[in-house]
């Protein structure tokens, strides 16, 4: 399998997303399993908010983002997979 340029950034965003309190509260921990299999599932989100320029490197959320650009570069992700 090749990664895409932005794979690499895009799995560390998901995953430190992932990691965030409010998407995983420490009253339930995911195992180090767990976190892979939801970067695995995620990625191609964050990958598409950062080529629809909703989201820096950091993964922070940039001003005046649009979720429609945002939606149509993830169905572009999409239908370019199949």
């Amino acid at each position: 399998m090749t990664l895409s340029n932005i794979e690499p950034l895009a799995r560390k965003i998901a995953e430190r997303i992932c990691r965030h309190p409010l998407v995983n509260p420490s009253a339930s921990p995911m195992t180090e399993e767990e976190i892979a299999t939801w970067v695995d599932t995620h990625w191609e989100s964050a990958a598409a908010e950062l080529e629809a320029g909703n989201i820096d490197d950091d993964g922070n959320r940039i001003p005046g983002a649009d979720w429609e650009r945002g939606l149509a570069a993830y169905r572009e992700r999409v239908r370019a997979r199949k």
